[in-house]
């Protein structure tokens, strides 16, 4: 597991495209970047609490489980 992502790698990680990042930034639901110089990274710490976030946000099944 790595300790922090490019872009690029955060995307390919978790296997979508950098245009359906974009997005989720722009819905204010992607993980936080950290800006060091012109690169960004996101921390995994960041990735961890976005898995999180996300998860919280689906949708449950009539017995009260997680899709």
């Amino acid at each position: 597991m790595q300790t922090s992502y490019t872009i690029p790698e955060f995307c390919a990680a978790y296997h979508f495209s950098r245009v359906y990042y974009y997005t989720l930034k722009a819905q204010g639901k992607a993980p936080k970047e950290m800006r060091l110089g012109r690169r960004v990274v996101i921390t995994r710490a960041c990735v961890e609490e976005w898995e999180a976030k996300m998860l919280a946000e689906q949708p449950l099944d009539r017995e009260g489980h997680q899709q």
